[in-house]
């Protein structure tokens, strides 16, 4: 008997605790490799394209973020709205991605984290995602520092110029409209029509239906009242409309 209430007391503190100990934390996302930043140095109005060593071999979505001081709040840090991977056209430049970035530091800073500070180590990266969702599965990263005059250099093999690291790379030559909804392809239009519901009729075949319905009742209520009335019923009819024998 005792037995048993021990093995009990011990099941309910080990439900207990488990129950204390919260939700498990998400996974990090996996590390691909490096993103390339350039130029290397600037300030923060200097206009940057990013590339990517690699690709991703999982999501169909991207966003590239910052994080470090004054900018680790959730709600910040997407430097680039999430988009679909295919409007990078990876077949420019095969195995990598090339992502110039819509606005400067200096712009992105005043309207997301306006009156902050921005000086110390941070991280810039490029994110893998599934659609509808905000967890990063893959990610290139890139380390800058910014100092105290809004000026920045970047660390590591994320300084070596884009030229170097894309044979044949020319600059501008992305041509990818960032942070805009991608436009469906036409399998993908297919696909979603071949899943919506076929179309109910329109709105005016329904009060035809309708009159048609009662047309066709009223039909077979005055065939069936002419079929059931017996002769010398009808005969004062017959005389009415001149018939004689």
């Amino acid at each position: 008997m005792r037995r048993a209430l021990a093995s009990v007391v011990i099941a309910m503190l080990t439900v207990s605790s488990a129950g204390m100990a919260g939700p498990a934390r998400a996974q990090s996302p996996e590390k691909l490799g490096f993103l390339v930043v350039e130029p290397a140095s600037g300030d923060l109005l200097t206009p940057m394209d990013l590339a990517t060593s690699g690709v991703c071999t999982r999501g169909t979505m991207f966003a590239v973020t910052i994080t470090g001081p004054n900018l680790d709040d959730p709600q910040r840090g997407n430097l680039i709205g999430v988009t679909k991977i295919q409007t990078l056209a990876p077949e420019s430049y095969p195995g990598h991605y090339v992502v110039p970035l819509p606005t400067d530091l200096a712009t992105y800073i005043a309207t997301t984290a306006p009156g902050q500070r921005i000086r110390g180590d941070y991280t810039i990266a490029f994110a893998c995602r599934d659609t509808l969702s905000s967890d990063d599965l893959q990610v290139f990263t890139a380390d800058l520092r910014i100092d105290g005059k809004g000026r920045y250099s970047v660390q590591g093999d994320s300084a070596m110029p884009l030229a170097e690291l894309i044979d044949g790379y020319v600059p501008g030559s992305a041509g990818v409209i960032m942070g805009d909804p991608a436009v469906p392809d036409e399998a993908e239009m297919a696909e979603e029509a071949a899943q919506k519901p076929s179309a109910a009729p329109s709105a005016w075949w329904r009060p035809a239906l309708i009159a048609l319905g009662v047309l066709l009742l009223a039909g077979a209520a005055y065939a069936w009242w002419r079929g059931g009335r017996t002769p010398s019923e009808a005969e004062p009819e017959r005389e009415s409309a001149g018939v004689g024998g």
